[in-house]
């Protein structure tokens, strides 16, 4: 039996190694480098290179280095079309080529994969260290981000103004746990950094964001983490929820489909977009194709159990365990354990979720 893994991420990987070990024939279709992306705000404070966060892992199946532009099932099987024009054909797919900044404006520095993460490093060299930066959304990334920016400040290597810009009325709206909510809140107060909520931004010009309400705020750089969308990969099966994220059934099958499957960020699903869950979600499509699981995927990562680390810098964070919030140095400590760990197992291309399926 051959499987076709698109992708090159946790939820690619994971998938790839659950076929290897399972005896199937794997052709994995991507990029030839994994990008720890958890760590990429690191960059911007120079803590991290991107090369720090690139590995090629040792594939012991058929890789090919390309993009996957469509995915079509057959009576029997699969067949992808990557953007070189090749075609391979399989028994079932797994898709986990992660999602895409979404970026409904102009005028602004997307946060999102490592090049982006170099680029706007790029730019906060050029403007020097005594600019005014604002961040819009306040999710993990942009949480980190200021994070990052903040630690800057305070270790003297720079002197930013720093503004998060929030369009719901609370702040960092899709984290789970609202214990976290007041904790975050208290962070940004210590750290001045300038908070702006209900302010969905309509437009930036001339060094100013302005909201949908006409107040502006001035930025010398604006860096946007205001969440992703779904990948260009056409399936002619799959339905597509808001933001053409993947519609998954209960097996983590592209909702239309029999035979392709889609894991990690790609995917619209009760579980939180968290490298452990894209593991998770790999390694199950493929016991599930092969009938080694029958029961429905059960996600242990979810807004009623969530776990996560969010850095401030490499002295602060937040940590939530299950709904229990710990601040200070937890969060930076773990994340540091797990950058390493998992890096490790995709050099190997030995990716294995930590919580079994």
């Amino acid at each position: 039996m051959r499987v076709i893994v698109v992708g090159n991420g946790f939820g690619a990987l994971s998938a790839s190694r659950a076929a290897e070990v399972n005896g199937l024939e794997v052709i994995q279709i991507g990029p030839r480098k994994f990008e720890y992306l958890p760590s990429l705000t690191k960059i911007l404070s120079g803590r991290k290179r991107a090369e720090d966060l690139t590995v090629e892992p040792n594939f012991r199946w058929e890789f090919v280095e390309d993009l996957v532009t469509e995915v079509e099932e057959t009576e029997n099987g699969v067949k992808v079309v990557t953007e070189n024009g090749r075609e391979y054909e399989g028994d079932f797919a797994v898709l986990a080529p992660g999602s895409e900044p979404w970026v409904p404006v102009e005028g602004v520095y997307p946060l999102y994969r490592i090049n982006h993460a170099v680029e706007v490093k790029r730019k906060l060299d050029e403007l020097g260290n005594d600019a005014t930066i604002a961040v819009v959304g306040t999710g993990l990334v942009g949480l980190e981000t200021l994070g990052e920016l903040r630690w800057m400040n305070a270790s003297g290597k720079a002197s930013y103004r720093l503004k998060a810009i929030e369009a719901a009325p609370v702040i960092s709206p899709t984290l789970p746990c609202e214990k976290i909510k007041p904790v975050i809140m208290n962070k940004l107060r210590k750290y001045g950094i300038e908070v702006h909520l209900n302010s969905l931004v309509s437009e930036v010009k001339n060094g100013k964001v302005i909201t949908s309400s006409g107040n502006e705020i001035e930025a010398d750089l604006v860096i946007w983490a205001a969440g992703v969308k779904g990948p260009k990969v056409k399936v002619n099966c799959a339905e597509r929820a808001k933001r053409d994220f993947f519609v998954v059934d209960e097996f983590q099958r592209a909702k239309g489909c029999k035979r392709t499957y889609v894991a990690g960020d790609a995917a619209n699903s009760k579980a939180l977009k968290m490298a452990e869950e894209a593991m998770r979600q790999g390694w199950y499509a493929v016991l599930h194709a092969i009938g080694k699981k029958r029961d429905p995927y059960v996600p242990f990562l979810t807004s009623e159990r969530p776990f996560c680390f969010i850095t401030l810098g490499p002295t602060d964070g937040i940590s939530v365990l299950n709904k229990v919030v710990i601040p200070g140095r937890l969060a930076p400590i773990a994340k540091e354990i797990l950058e390493k760990w998992m890096l490790r197992m995709a050099k190997a291309a030995k990716m294995k979720p930590p919580v079994p399926v």
